[in-house]
């Protein structure tokens, strides 16, 4: 077993952050990579933050061998990922890139009035200011090409604030 490697652990239903916080409790490094994301509820826009893979977490202990029994007996996990009597190990260079990955600051959605800026298509680098929203990722914006104002219709990734 490498040193270094991380292993998957299936938790129960909606359980991920508490089965990270009760594998801390006793020792072990937990993590669970979340995102941000916007859902609608109750017919209002809102973010939220859910695991980036819903049901798993990973674990870094010292040896699985002879932690594996006290892995498996954690609250809010239900098993070791294995295939067979092979439990598949996780480079930790992947894991850091998932903790690199793994903010909670997603990209914003523009608001009536900001400057933006254009990153795709034909348009690509001029700036523009929003004067309208089209429903959960599109806006009307306002710029200047070939010296008149236009009106043009992009998705918010197409667009930086």
């Amino acid at each position: 077993m490498e040193a270094n490697a991380w292993y998957v652990l299936k938790t129960k239903p909606k359980q991920e952050v508490r089965a990270v916080q009760n594998l801390e409790n006793q020792g072990f490094e937990g993590y669970c990579p979340q995102l941000v994301v916007e859902k609608i509820r109750r017919g209002s826009r809102k973010k939220v933050v859910e695991p980036m893979f819903p049901g798993y977490v990973f674990v870094h202990p010292d040896n699985l061998i002879e932690q594996f029994y006290k892995l498996r007996s954690t609250y809010g996990i239900a098993s070791v990922v294995r295939f067979g009597d092979n439990i598949p190990q996780i480079p930790d260079s992947f894991i850091q890139q998932l903790k690199n990955l793994d903010n909670h600051e997603e990209d914003q959605a523009p608001s009536i009035g900001d400057e933006v800026e254009i990153k795709t298509g034909p348009f690509k680098g001029f700036l523009a200011k929003v004067v309208k929203l089209d429903g959960e990722s599109r806006c009307f914006v306002m710029l200047e090409w070939m010296q008149k104002e236009i009106t043009a219709h992009f998705s918010y990734n197409d667009l930086s604030i």
